[in-house]
């Protein structure tokens, strides 16, 4: 029965930890640029500022234009969401738990 009880309150602290983790990774944000596209995104995936630089040509290439947009949209993601997983294994020891990003 203690073994339980010190389980649940293991548990317990570690979603506390995780949780003050996910509150600070909302203040953090990374940044990515690409062609004339700069992206500003938080650790909790949120798109704070987009960045465009019009003196680039590529704007008047809408293809060029969107292929840049989306590239630096899913690199900035994947930054933002490979800072929440080194943020995060400190308190999970590493272990992959499902519905934390």
């Amino acid at each position: 029965m203690l073994d339980q009880a010190k389980l649940l309150k293991e548990a317990w602290d570690m979603k506390r930890k995780m949780e003050k983790i996910q509150k600070e990774l909302q203040k953090k944000v990374v940044t990515v640029s690409r062609g004339s596209i700069t992206i500003h995104i938080t650790g909790g995936l949120e798109v704070r500022e987009v960045v465009l630089d019009p003196g680039v040509e590529e704007i008047n290439n809408i293809k060029t234009f969107a292929a840049n947009l989306k590239n630096a949209m899913n690199l900035a993601i994947s930054e933002a969401k490979e800072m929440m997983q080194d943020e995060l294994k400190e308190v999970t020891g590493g272990m992959n738990l499902p519905g934390l990003m």
